[in-house]
């Protein structure tokens, strides 16, 4: 805890909250501004925002900010692994200041990228107790080492930035449904669905869906009122002319000798 709160400190922290909160919908857009604003805010030569996949039980480097970012960016590792594995574990934030003399540290990925590393500070981002992921700051640019009032500044904004990552997935959620449920619905507008028990309606449905595929002319007779309709729609439905318009046409309307003409045209003159 800061006991005199560094009013430059603050401002930046207001500025960078309201900048991750201005917008969910760009996903990728969101974790470049969380990236930047922590380093900003700490003060650190590089930077890292990896996010948890529960079904994977993975951490991902979801972005990386500094001279080895795209060596970085899309790893995975194991929730146990390294300084951000602990902290994981732990739930709790850590900073090490001399990573290469601390157990918890693990230099393989350090020495894959070649970038050594000289002071870490990692914090958990949760959502009502829930892991969303864990933003770690490197080295130290203004000092050597971070400092308690750093892991403070950090934590703040982490609180904020899980809950923008949480907000930004559940709007993708959101937008994949009604996306899909417009699609669905606009599917769907207009049609009927048939509804039978009988194997006689059976045999007739499974003769419908084997012929709609085929380029044939298909003519359904049948008296007023047993359904020519339903069984015209699902012809249409199942066949290859499916996205274009299906014209329903009142042929007790039409006198007898322009039936011909309106359903099959006629050659002018």
């Amino acid at each position: 805890m800061v006991g005199n709160i560094d009013q430059a400190k603050f401002e930046l922290l207001v500025e960078v909250c309201a900048l991750i909160n201005s917008n969910y919908a760009d996903g990728k857009a969101l974790v470049s501004q969380i990236i930047e604003s922590s380093s900003r805010l700490v003060g650190a030569e590089a930077a890292s925002l990896l996010l948890y996949d529960p079904v994977a039980g993975k951490l991902r480097f979801e972005i990386a900010l500094g001279p080895k970012k795209a060596e970085l960016t899309g790893r995975l590792i194991d929730p146990g692994e390294g300084i951000v594995g602990w902290v994981v574990r732990e739930g709790q934030s850590l900073i090490v200041n001399n990573p290469e003399s601390d157990p918890r540290f693990s230099p393989v990925i350090s020495k894959e990228v070649d970038f050594p590393t000289k002071s870490i500070l990692a914090v958990p981002m949760k959502v009502k107790g829930n892991l969303v992921g864990v933003i770690e700051a490197i080295n130290k640019t203004k000092g050597r080492y971070f400092l308690q009032e750093d892991q403070y500044w950090l934590e703040l904004f982490a609180l904020q930035a899980a809950i923008a990552v949480e907000n930004a997935r559940y709007l993708e959620k959101t937008s994949l449904e009604l996306s899909y449920l417009s699609d669905k619905a606009q599917a769907n507008s207009g049609w009927h669905n048939l509804i039978y028990a009988s194997s006689a309606m059976a045999e007739k449905v499974d003769l419908v869906d084997r012929i709609a595929p085929s380029e044939a002319s298909v003519l359904i007779l049948g008296e007023s009122g047993v359904g020519k309709e339903l069984f015209a729609e699902r012809l249409h439905r199942a066949s290859k002319r499916a996205a274009k318009p299906f014209v329903r046409v009142n042929c007790a309307n039409l006198p007898e000798p322009l039936l011909e003409s309106e359903l099959f045209g006629h050659v002018r003159g």
